[in-house]
């Protein structure tokens, strides 16, 4: 392990034009107040969606950030991420160290949701192109690839673990009938998973500490 590199980002800011930005459905949320605070627009868009036919809403159990006409993060200011030290999403968090795919599992019999995330090393950061020869060596296996990105695979295993709450606790209100999920329906209203559930689990924000963010936003705002 001695021999392998560690990863440390140069904050060159070229992982913020790549693509649009997936996000965990309370992000969306803080990421619009910020945008407010910052002053720039932002688009988002729901990603996947199931459909609740007892409230007849489709239910968003994640967001896309979309880029801004100059084709980068609408959060970045020159090559630096204006929300640095406020607040990154988990994507961001984890970046090189992202999600390819993310494959949800619905079981209509026991009623139940779960997802699984298959990650890898982008190839789109410079720094991972440059290191990428000796990783190769070792095989790429996963102990290699937690010592080489240490806090962008904790920031990853934080993010999945998130998600697997939210499709927990949507899964028990399936099971007490007070949800009855099914695929999407086009053209009805989206609610995002994190205010569907809100409003079962009030202490939902202190869970997932959103109540500490957006406290930490308006702190933030006020010297802005």
């Amino acid at each position: 392990m001695k021999a392998i590199p560690v990863f440390k980002c140069d904050m060159c800011g070229e992982c913020c034009k790549l693509s649009p930005i997936s996000l965990l459905p309370h992000e969306e949320i803080i990421l619009r107040e910020l945008s407010g605070l910052v002053g720039v627009e932002v688009k988002f868009s729901p990603g996947y969606t199931v459909y609740d036919a007892i409230s007849g809403v489709n239910v968003a159990f994640s967001y896309i950030l979309h880029l801004d006409e100059n084709s980068k993060c609408p959060f970045l200011l020159g090559n630096k991420c204006s929300i640095h030290y406020i607040y990154k999403p988990y994507i961001c968090r984890s970046f090189p160290y992202i999600p390819r795919h993310v494959r949800y599992s619905i079981d209509d019999v026991n009623k139940y949701i779960t997802a699984e995330a298959d990650y890898g090393l982008s190839l789109a950061c410079h720094i991972v192109k440059r290191d990428k020869e000796t990783l190769e060596k070792c095989a790429l296996k996963q102990s290699v690839l937690v010592h080489y990105s240490r806090d962008e695979y904790l920031a990853s295993v934080e993010a999945e673990n998130t998600r697997l709450l939210l499709l927990y606790l949507l899964s028990l209100l399936w099971r007490k009938g007070l949800v009855d999920v099914k695929p999407s329906v086009p053209g009805v209203q989206v609610m995002s998973l994190y205010e569907f559930l809100r409003r079962y689990f009030p202490e939902l924000p202190s869970r997932l500490s959103l109540d500490k963010v957006l406290i930490r936003v308006r702190k933030w705002s006020k010297n802005y």
